[in-house]
């Protein structure tokens, strides 16, 4: 049957243009399919704007978090050939794995993983480091879980990353290699990579950018490797159409071969835990009711739909599809923060168009006609310190007085935590400095022995975040402990000298 094309009568790139402009986006690239249609690529602004070079419909961009339903897919297709089963204990698979809790090193299942149910959320802090995925999965013994296992959904990047390991261990492969061998080779995604690398080498992609200080800035391309199987893949427009496809004909590639059985893709794309989306203070306008293996779950407007979202540093994505109404939509961008409104004001419209739906201008549902505030690109900027101490005042001497003052080399000393790593505290001038991954940051004294560290780097979000020594009965410290995230117990690092 001839493929015709996809009617986007109700969709002009006007509407595009104007979104882009209102939040300041830089570049963005959109995918639309429906079965029996031709799919509907169209891509808008720069991938350099210094440069003056457009985005294309082949530029790559980073679709952070919309990797883990490209995870999700590979897992199902190793399930579908008996490597793997989603509910035997991953103990079987790899031996020498440990969580701090022995209930979920005993019983975790590769669904427990897949949707988030494993109690261990966040410590996203430890990321990125230069390891392999087996070395990276050596450390989460040292980890605290902040649920009991299987009680709730606690959102992970970190535990996609020891999916991976479990698949290069019954394969013998690469996660690179798994992901070219079974998803971008026979779904023809022929520019779709998983290493930070491979878009830095390329010779189109989309620069990463964020507003800071008021100035559209660019950023650095951020490796993230080490969790590649949560959030490191690359795409274009092109690829993304193809990716939707597959999706749309449930999991079956355009040469009829069924990659993943419909049984375990509907396994795949089934409701398995209760999960709200946290995506801004209105939560009604994401329908967002669980999650699956690598996808949110819900109803739009009562139709069933499957989706992800994404974000990386100086990247946001959005990838959707309604299973019973054969559409999918992927939007990818170059900027960060805030993007949550346009991505959804253009998916919305995007679908009442494709479904012929009473149209909604849910532009206006998301923000009003007043342009983007500093506070609005701040949306990332999380103040632990503030939420646990709101009386703190700045630039007093620390009550213990270790030595003589805080400035002295009585701080200063290598600290380490078997989960976390090591942390360097740096005295320089009048100054102290935290020393943690890539991250050089000044401490800031506070009352009551408390420091603040400002600006600390965690997945899209910068915290501000207290720290405070401990010390022995001599007032000499023998360790730190600090709060990297709301929801994380306090870190403790001993000094190594």
């Amino acid at each position: 049957m001839k493929e015709v094309l996809i009617n986007m009568k109700n969709i002009n790139e006007l509407l595009i243009q104007r979104e882009m402009d209102f939040w300041n986006v830089p570049g963005l690239s959109l995918s639309i399919v429906k079965k029996g249609h031709k799919p509907y690529i169209k891509s808008f602004g720069w991938r350099d704007k210094e440069n003056k070079l457009e985005v294309t419909d082949t530029t790559l961009f980073g679709i952070a978090s919309c990797s883990k339903s490209m995870t999700s897919a590979v897992i199902a297709m190793l399930v579908a050939e008996g490597k793997l089963d989603y509910d035997i204990p991953i103990i079987n698979y790899i031996p020498d794995f440990a969580m701090m809790d022995e209930e979920a090193t005993k019983r975790m299942t590769l669904r427990d993983m897949l949707c988030h149910r494993t109690g261990l959320g966040g410590h996203d802090a430890i990321w990125p480091v230069s390891k392999t995925l087996k070395e990276f999965s050596q450390v989460f013994s040292h980890l605290q879980p902040n649920a009991p296992f299987r009680s709730k959904p606690q959102y992970s990047n970190i535990i996609y990353a020891v999916i991976g390991y479990i698949a290069e261990t019954v394969t013998g492969q690469s996660w690179t290699d798994l992901m070219k061998n079974y998803l971008f080779n026979p779904l023809n995604m022929t520019s779709a990579n998983c290493q930070a690398k491979d878009m830095i080498n390329s010779d189109n992609f989309a620069h990463p950018y964020q507003v800071l200080d008021g100035k559209l800035t660019k950023l650095p391309v951020w490796n993230v490797d080490v969790v590649a199987p949560a959030a490191s893949v690359n795409c274009t427009a092109i690829d993304m159409s193809k990716w939707l496809n597959f999706l749309i004909n449930k999991g079956r590639t355009p040469n009829g071969t069924q990659l993943i059985p419909e049984d375990i893709f509907e396994t795949m794309i089934t409701k398995q835990v209760d999960f709200e989306d946290c995506l801004g203070p209105d939560t009604g306008l994401y329908p967002t009711d669980g999650y699956a293996m690598g996808w949110k779950t819900g109803k739009y407007r009562g139709k069933s739909i499957c989706r992800h979202t994404g974000k990386i540093e100086g990247y946001t994505s959005i990838q959707a599809f309604m299973p019973d109404d054969d559409i999918g939509i992927s939007l990818m961008m170059n900027l960060h923060s805030p993007t949550v409104a346009i991505m959804h004001t253009l998916l919305y419209t995007f679908i009442d168009s494709l479904l012929d739906l009473p149209p909604i201008d849910w532009t206006y549902k998301f923000r009003d006609d007043k342009k983007p505030t500093a506070e609005d690109y701040k949306d990332c900027q999380v103040d632990v310190f503030q939420s646990i101490y709101p009386d703190a005042i700045p630039n007093e001497m620390p009550s213990h007085q270790l030595m003589t003052s805080y400035k002295t080399h009585s701080y200063e000393g290598v600290y380490y935590n078997p989960g976390y790593g090591f942390l360097t505290i740096v005295p320089q001038g009048d100054k102290l400095y935290m020393k943690y991954r890539d991250m050089f940051l000044p401490i800031k004294p506070y009352w009551s022995g408390n420091f603040r560290v400002d600006n600390v780097k965690e997945d899209i979000l910068t915290m501000s975040i207290p720290l405070n020594f401990i010390c022995d009965e001599e007032q000499k410290s023998i360790g730190l402990k600090i709060r990297f995230e709301p929801l994380i117990d306090d870190i403790v690092f001993l000094k190594k000298n």
